[in-house]
C-alpha cells in the first residue's frame, strides 16, 4: 500500500460512519493522514448523512477523500456524488450497466477527478498532453489500450429483451 497503513473506522450499530471516531483518529494521524476511501451507499446500503461532514474533516486534517459510486442505480435521481466533497469519484458502474467489475479493467467506470489532481492523470499516445504548471505534475503514459475506455464492454447486453 506504498507504504501507508491502513486505519479501521467505526461504525454505528444502524451502519453509518461513526464520525467521533472519525475525528478521533483524524487528530491522532494528523501528521500522517493521507486520503480514506468510502463506499457509497456504503457495503451495508446506507446512504450516509455525514458524507460532506466526512469529506471536510479529511480535507481539514490535509487528507484527500476517494468515493467508490458502488451503485449508480441507487445513486440516480437520489443524490449528486459531486457535491459531497471527494477528491475521487469512481462511478463503478458494473451493478448498473451488468458489466465486469473494475474501475481500470473491463468495467471501465467514469473516475473523476477535482481539477487539482487533474495533471496527475494518465495520458494516452494518441491524445494531447494534459497542460500543467502544478509544480511536481508528471502525467504519465496510458493505462489502458483505448484512449475512452473499452469498446468490448457494452451496456446492451445487459438491457437486452427478448
Amino acid at each position: 500500500m506504498a507504504g501507508l497503513n491502513v486505519v479501521v473506522l467505526k461504525t454505528l450499530p444502524n451502519g453509518e460512519i461513526d464520525m467521533d471516531d472519525v475525528k478521533e483518529k483524524c487528530e491522532k494521524y494528523k501528521h500522517t493522514l493521507s486520503c480514506i476511501m468510502i463506499t457509497y451507499p456504503s457495503t451495508y446500503g446506507v446512504f450516509e448523512p455525514t458524507v460532506r461532514e466526512l469529506c471536510e474533516t479529511i480535507h481539514d486534517y490535509g487528507g484527500q477523500v476517494y468515493l467508490d459510486g458502488a451503485n449508480m442505480n441507487a445513486m440516480v435521481g437520489v443524490c449528486k456524488p459531486g457535491k459531497f466533497g471527494a477528491d475521487v469519484s469512481h462511478l463503478n458502474l458494473h451493478k448498473t450497466f451488468c458489466i465486469p467489475h473494475g474501475g481500470g479493467g473491463p468495467g471501465v467506470g467514469p473516475i473523476g477527478v477535482k481539477s487539482h489532481l487533474a495533471p496527475f492523470l494518465p495520458g494516452h499516445e494518441v491524445l494531447p498532453p494534459i497542460e500543467t504548471t502544478k509544480p511536481g505534475a508528471r502525467p504519465f503514459g496510458q493505462v489502458s489500450a483505448a484512449p475512452y475506455g473499452s469498446a468490448r464492454s457494452s451496456p446492451s447486453r445487459g438491457l437486452t429483451s427478448n
